[in-house]
């Protein structure tokens, strides 16, 4: 997996989520009880569901070592973190 990756949509967040608790090898459980957002939700933001819930995301993208970066469109190209 890349460092970095461009998420469009939901879906596109999901996947990413997925493969980096697969990297870390972690199952949805595991994932679940660490960062104390139910499995049920994990499942669901997995499979790119589009109402999950903001915080449970950070709290997930925390657990999992991730940062959230917000750039303009037209400036990804010159943005290095």
């Amino acid at each position: 997996m890349t460092t970095s990756s461009k998420i469009n949509n939901p879906k596109e967040l999901g996947q990413y989520l997925l493969e980096e608790r697969k990297r870390l090898k972690l199952t949805q459980k595991e994932i679940s009880e660490y960062t104390d957002v139910g499995r049920k939700f994990v499942l669901e933001l997995e499979k790119g569901k589009p109402t999950a819930q903001i915080g449970k995301i950070f709290e997930l993208l925390n657990g999992l070592g991730l940062e959230l970066h917000l750039i303009k469109r037209g400036e990804a190209d010159s943005w290095k973190p």
